[in-house]
């Protein structure tokens, strides 16, 4: 559930012996991480600014806040909004939950996409 920034080297990986003979003009590569940042602060932590707190309070008035943010990942694409929903969702996550029997939920979704 870390949102984190690598930065570094994008390097191809060099094909060598048996496996130089199938190198052709794609090559695998890796990421040589050189640093890692952390970003992702508890929302207890995170303070807003008097403008991002009006913003947030028109966009709460609006019933059709969801609809809009979803509408407004990848505009370019036309679409697809059941996928842009979720994705919306593992962007934004939401705080970890406990209930009364002890059990823990996960605020943060793990989203595979295929096709």
């Amino acid at each position: 559930g870390d949102v984190v920034e690598l930065s570094g080297i994008f390097l191809p990986i060099p094909y060598v012996g048996f496996r130089a003979m199938r190198a052709g003009l794609v090559a695998d590569t890796y990421l040589e991480a050189m640093f890692v940042s952390h970003f992702k602060k508890k929302y207890e932590e995170y303070e807003l600014r008097g403008d991002e707190e009006e913003q947030i309070k028109r966009l709460a008035e609006d019933g059709d806040i969801y609809d809009k943010l979803a509408r407004s990942l990848a505009p370019e694409i036309f679409g697809h909004e059941d996928i842009k929903k979720a994705l919306l969702l593992l962007l934004v996550g939401a705080p970890q939950r406990q209930l009364k029997d002890g059990m823990k939920i996960r605020g943060d979704l793990h989203i595979c996409l295929m096709g």
